[in-house]
């Protein structure tokens, strides 16, 4: 993504004569370029621990910075963004009540409402996940132990009340349903929480001990099972990239949560390392199969997995992805630049397909005059995998907005890292919020948020 490495970089294709008439840079591989290597490119396992906590989305560091500034712009604003979400105030109630028999469903209504009335009941789950997050949040920038107490309280409600997620005997791995496996997409998202308050001498430590438990026993079984056989297929089943990030921000939080070494290589292995072509959609180079130089700047774009899908699926894809790389990054391992910032680049493809001109953010309905760049003419390989054929990109839910952009905006300017389309979102975002601003179904909680708050650096 550096500039001066983008130069070297055409300078050698330029004169062995690769670019043909296309932007896609042969193979979507730079990794014989030795200026280019990247920190870390070694698969192998290493030991994190002791890991000095808190070490997820946040550090100790990161929260002393914000606090220290929230009395000035962007912060201030962002502080009371949070302070104002419904999810963020003492008063908030969990709502296991909405699990009937204790087990946690995302099912299809065809097929499962008959016999389940809660058949989609994860909702519960994701209100309460972003409750907790936002509460533990508000008290660690302000101090107050009324919110602690309020995040206490989901915590231990959820690690009594809940079972697991729904199993059932005679169906594949005991999963009687494939949606079941995104509820994971949660468990990071109480991780984070409970990693806020894991010190914090109002939480009971036998209980702070259930609740990991309930992390594994919950989460951990599930996640870990699809990663190993993607829900039983043979050859090259596929699944989308957000399935395996699913899997993946689950298993990496949760295996940081515990202190849990063997968890944490599990996740940032399988993020390194290519096992199969489709089957492991979650790492990197499965995840970015194509790289190309954007028309418009010395950048790198990366093309998402799911970008002939749909955007809405390609945005959330780089809201879990920017999640993942976050949390191995505050335990010091810099996946955001593995295989020369491929993830950075992804996220600077779907942002630039996805920008939206200024006077028509706050538009409702969007059409094609309202994205800054023409999709017919934007960089895009056919792409293909055993169930599906993506010749063109699509522009199904194109603009979808998500408060994901300010994550990497951060970090690539922390680390002098060109990222113009993640960093014209965050501007136009800014002040972003979380769980609660952004719809009340599962898109608007599909990533925790507060990247303004968090993320933003001078």
């Amino acid at each position: 993504m550096k500039t001066k490495y983008i130069s070297l970089f055409f300078s050698f294709v330029i004169a062995f004569g690769m670019m043909s008439c296309s932007s896609e840079i042969p193979n979507g591989d730079t990794s014989k370029f030795s200026d280019l290597k990247s920190p870390e490119e070694d698969m192998v396992k290493k030991d994190y621990l002791p890991l000095k906590h808190p070490c997820m989305l946040h550090t100790q560091a990161d929260i002393d910075r914000v606090k220290s500034n929230l009395t000035r712009s962007p912060w201030k604003d962002a502080y009371a963004q949070l302070e104002a979400s419904d999810y963020a105030q003492s008063s908030y109630t969990e709502k296991t009540s909405a699990l009937l028999d204790g087990y946690l469903k995302r099912m299809d209504k065809n097929n499962w409402s008959g016999k389940y009335p809660d058949y989609s009941n994860y909702t519960s789950c994701m209100y309460d996940a972003a409750a907790a997050y936002q509460l533990a949040l508000r008290y660690q920038l302000s101090g107050n132990t009324v919110f602690a107490d309020a995040a206490v309280k989901l915590f231990n409600a959820w690690a009594t009340n809940c079972k697991g997620i729904l199993r059932m005997e005679g169906y594949t791995n005991n999963i009687p349903d494939p949606n079941l496996y995104l509820i994971p997409i949660q468990a990071h998202q109480w991780a984070n929480a409970a990693e806020l308050l894991r010190d914090y001498n109002g939480w009971d430590r036998n209980d702070f001990e259930k609740f990991k438990t309930w992390m594994k026993d919950t989460f951990y079984s599930v996640s870990n099972m699809f990663l190993k056989n993607h829900n039983g297929g043979q050859g090259n089943m596929h699944y989308w990239l957000n399935w395996d990030l699913a899997q993946m921000t689950s298993i990496l939080s949760i295996g940081i949560l515990c202190d849990d070494n063997v968890l944490i290589n599990q996740a940032i292995v399988y993020f390194k390392n290519e096992e199969g072509r489709y089957k492991e959609a979650g790492n990197i180079k499965n995840a970015v199969p194509f790289l190309h130089q954007d028309p418009d700047s010395d950048e790198i774009l990366g093309q998402c997995e799911e970008s002939g899908r749909d955007q809405g699926h390609a945005t959330l894809c780089v809201s879990l992805m920017g999640a993942f790389c976050q949390m191995a990054y505050s335990i010091g391992e810099d996946l955001f630049a593995f295989d020369n910032y491929r993830a950075v680049a992804m996220a600077e493809y779907v942002g630039k397909y996805n920008l939206i001109k200024d006077e028509a953010f706050n538009k409702g309905t969007l059409v094609g005059d309202d994205f800054v760049y023409d999709s017919h003419s934007f960089p895009y390989t056919s792409y293909s995998n055993p169930s599906y054929t993506n010749a063109t990109i699509s522009t199904d839910q194109r603009g979808t907005k998500r408060p994901a952009w300010e994550l990497f905006y951060g970090y690539c300017k922390a680390k002098g890292i060109s990222s113009i389309y993640s960093g014209k979102w965050a501007e136009q975002m800014r002040p972003d919020g979380g769980g609660g601003n952004y719809g009340p179904n599962s898109g608007g909680f599909d990533q925790l948020g507060f990247g303004t708050l968090m993320y933003y650096r001078e």
